[in-house]
């Protein structure tokens, strides 16, 4: 019985996620991808959904529940120690504490061979980015009306306050980082899960205002292009690709961060009050607050 419902789960899948599977690898694809049916405790995963900075997220069946979930794991970054697992496990723990209806629900938590993974709800929908600009075959040909941008971005800024509350700090909102329902309920991603790193030793000779991380100079130049086409919408096709978003030797994506975050110091709840300000502002206006079309530059 559990095996039929799984397959049937697969099958929605494969007719629902056609569109995914078009920018993404299904699982098995890639070097040490896991492959289809791979069960990961009481999870089957099914195919891959998306990667980022923190790790790759999956499709996935709960055999136990019957019910199609959404699971991530987590990637420990080169020389994080030993322990950074085990940070990374706390962290998740306690975002599965936070019910909120603008936060994707944390179902479970887990480690399993070394492995920590999220079970997560399974939203069907789009990033908010998508949202307001459309996918990449089938652009917006105008911009949404500027209440209902900010009738969104209000949801989404509830998760952040409900987050905050419950002492959990974001650290890279952004527009790819909240997720767009098919009930039109905007839902954030990720809460938390880059404090791992904060404890990364700085060498003081480092100078921190030097980008070493070329994907978010890119992200920043791809971001600029979204500028323009805005401007000029018979231009506009699809804004920065979600996954040149990832964080590199910083914490958070450039375009978004805060001075602090720039500067490698301690985060709290108005580092993502700023982030989210940035991205508000970008939803308004088709531009970011500030110029600079690389890391450097916009640090400046």
């Amino acid at each position: 019985m559990r095996e039929r419902a799984a397959q049937d789960v697969a099958a929605l899948d494969d007719a629902l996620l056609t569109r995914i599977d078009d920018h993404h690898d299904a699982p098995g694809q890639g070097p040490n991808a896991p492959a289809r049916g791979t069960l990961l405790g009481r999870y089957s995963l099914l195919r891959k959904l998306g990667e980022g900075g923190m790790g790759v997220v999956y499709s996935a069946y709960d055999e136990e529940l019957d019910r199609r979930v959404a699971i991530k794991l987590l990637r420990v970054k080169d020389g994080a120690g030993p322990s950074a697992a085990s940070r990374m496990l706390r962290e998740a723990q306690a975002m599965a504490k936070l019910s909120h209806p603008n936060v994707v629900q944390v179902y479970d938590t887990g480690e399993l061979s070394g492995q920590v993974f999220l079970a997560m709800e399974f939203v069907h929908g789009q990033t908010l980015r998508e949202w307001l600009h459309g996918s990449e075959t089938v652009p917006r040909p105008v911009p949404r009306p500027w209440r209902d941008v900010l009738a969104m971005y209000i949801q989404a800024g509830q998760g952040l306050a409900a987050a905050h509350a419950a002492g959990l700090v974001h650290r890279d909102f952004k527009p790819d980082n909240v997720l767009v329902g098919a009930d039109g309920r905007a839902r954030v991603l990720d809460f938390g899960l880059a404090r791992y790193e904060s404890a990364r030793a700085v060498d003081p000779a480092d100078d921190p205002t030097d980008s070493q991380d070329p994907a978010a100079d890119e992200d920043l130049e791809l971001s600029s292009r979204s500028r323009n086409r805005s401007r000029n919408p018979s231009r506009r096709s699809r804004p920065a690709d979600p996954q040149l978003t990832a964080a590199g030797t910083t914490i958070g994506t450039p375009a978004y961060m805060s001075p602090e975050q720039h500067l490698r110091a301690p985060t709290a709840a108005r580092s993502d009050q700023f982030s989210f300000c940035v991205s508000l502002y970008e939803g308004l206006h088709g531009e970011r607050p500030f110029a600079g079309d690389t890391a450097s530059a916009l640090r400046m």
